[in-house]
């Protein structure tokens, strides 16, 4: 679902009424008496409730404790970027606002890409994650730039 929402421009509450509309038989009726107790109108609210039905808490934890441990070691940033994002939904209460958000994606990054970062203080999860790419390529080409700065030379 994740993954159709990042390219279709749709409402929270679209979201949530796409999602939804593929329940069947019990998930159905979980839906429909969640409905009469509460009106779910943001994808966000929506995870939270199914993931609290349908994950057993220690699946949750165990979620949780990956997401505090996530580091990005080999992976790229991208793929650690997905991974964080992955795990992020099953600890909101970790990282409740969007700069305790970046910071703790930073404080992931490998040692010379987060040192980059660290003084900047960006303010959102988003400028970070942008940051982060930039500043990776720009590492990736001073090193394959320096041997070619030396042959002129």
């Amino acid at each position: 679902m994740e993954k159709i929402f990042r390219v279709l421009p749709y409402t929270e509450r679209q979201k949530v009424t796409f999602a939804t509309f593929t329940f069947k038989d019990d998930a159905q009726e979980w839906w429909l008496l969640t409905l009469e107790r509460e009106d779910i109108v943001t994808w966000a609210r929506f995870l939270k409730v199914f993931y609290e039905k349908y994950f057993l808490d220690l699946l949750r934890e165990q979620k949780a404790s990956k997401f505090i441990h996530l580091r990005q070691g080999t992976m790229t940033v991208a793929e650690y970027e997905s991974k964080f994002t992955q795990l992020a939904q099953f600890v909101t209460y970790v990282i409740p606002t969007e700069a305790q958000k970046a910071r703790k994606f930073e404080a992931g990054l490998n040692a010379e890409i987060k040192d980059r970062l660290e003084v900047l203080k960006l303010p959102t999860y988003v400028e970070v994650v942008d940051r982060a790419c930039a500043t990776k390529k720009r590492i990736k080409a001073s090193r394959f730039g320096e041997p070619n700065q030396r042959k002129r030379f």
